[in-house]
């Protein structure tokens, strides 16, 4: 007993406001030796709720955190649902499908189908991503709610990911636009300097939960098909979100 409320504690020490905590942290909250918080986090890494970051040894939820959380609120299971779109997506790119859900002022990666190609986009499940840069990040940021928006960018440094991504915020909100006016965005070196992606937002009925896209290559990754796969990336969210209503 003393175990799984030792385990319970250090699951709740990840709050909203501090997404992201250090094993001392935690110990020091909870009065806790360190040895026995990085235990529990292991074994909670191991049952994919609690993820770490490789470069600075920090913990934060990971997604197996976020089914839990949806089956407390009795919402759908986003990423069962999400798995034929991102099925469908393959078959008709022939390049890795992604689904990203929102967390806080980031996303992470939730589920993916990667490309049958040699040479593939494969992304790592749990990562967590910034929206500002990049097509999935983007197509969530477009339809933040403008007191939301304005709140994300006032507190959000757009530091350079790449010599591609987009650091001023008047270029940024002109972005933001043009993603709402054609129902996707797009994405070429700006997160990654060598991939290319086109994504549309999935809402749980007037909420926007994340985003879907297609990513690849980014030489794959002509007007032509950036086209192509926009739009058929915003029917295929569209019809997702409107299972999730």
């Amino acid at each position: 007993m003393q175990s799984v409320e030792r385990t319970c504690n250090v699951l709740l020490s990840f709050k909203a406001e501090e997404p992201v905590l250090g094993v001392s942290e935690i110990a020091r909250r909870l009065g806790l030796p360190k040895s026995a918080v990085h235990r529990t986090l292991d074994s909670l890494v191991r049952m994919g709720l609690v993820a770490r970051d490789r470069s600075s040894s920090r913990y934060r939820l990971g997604p197996r955190a976020a089914d839990l959380g949806f089956a407390a609120l009795g919402t759908p299971d986003i990423r069962g649902l999400a798995l034929p779109v991102l099925q469908e997506l393959v078959r008709h790119t022939r390049e890795t499908a992604t689904l990203s859900l929102l967390s806080g002022h980031e996303r992470f990666y939730a589920a993916q189908v990667e490309g049958p190609q040699d040479v593939k986009m494969s992304i790592e499940i749990g990562k967590r991503c910034p929206l500002y840069a990049g097509a999935s990040g983007r197509a969530i940021l477009a339809y933040f709610a403008p007191a939301q928006l304005d709140a994300y960018l006032s507190s959000t440094p757009l530091a350079p990911l790449t010599e591609k991504t987009i650091t001023s915020r008047e270029k940024l909100v002109e972005q933001l636009e043009l993603v709402r006016r054609q129902g996707y965005s797009v994405s070429l070196g700006e997160r990654d300097p060598w991939a290319g992606a086109v994504a549309a937002p999935v809402f749980l009925g007037d909420v926007l939960v994340g985003s879907i896209s297609v990513c690849g290559p980014h030489n794959r990754f002509n007007p032509e098909k950036v086209a192509e796969y926009g739009e058929l990336v915003k029917d295929e969210t569209a019809q997702l979100s409107r299972q999730l209503a």
